[in-house]
């Protein structure tokens, strides 16, 4: 079996959350209700970073990161979207 791993800098409250890109190419969709993401192997892989970069212990509660449209790497097109640790955990 084929592992695959990912990592991120650990949490810095000067910088915030921080998480390297490979330039993978996201497209988010809303669609009848439903959130639709694609991408291809590297845009998943920095989608991981950016979840895994929030997971961090050290990272506040609430801390989040936007994503819209042309800015890496969600595709012109694509529906903003943003990525949040839960406040209320």
């Amino acid at each position: 079996m084929t592992e695959f791993s990912v990592s991120v800098p650990a949490y810095d409250a000067m910088r915030g959350v921080v998480a390297p890109a490979e330039g993978g190419t996201v497209t988010v969709e809303i669609v009848n209700g439903a959130v639709e993401i694609f991408g291809d192997p590297t845009s998943f892989r920095d989608l991981a970073r950016l979840c895994l970069a929030l997971s961090d212990p050290d990272a506040p509660s609430g801390a989040h990161i936007h994503l819209d449209e042309g800015s890496g790497p969600l595709d012109l097109g694509s529906a903003p979207l943003m990525l949040a640790r839960d406040p209320r955990a």
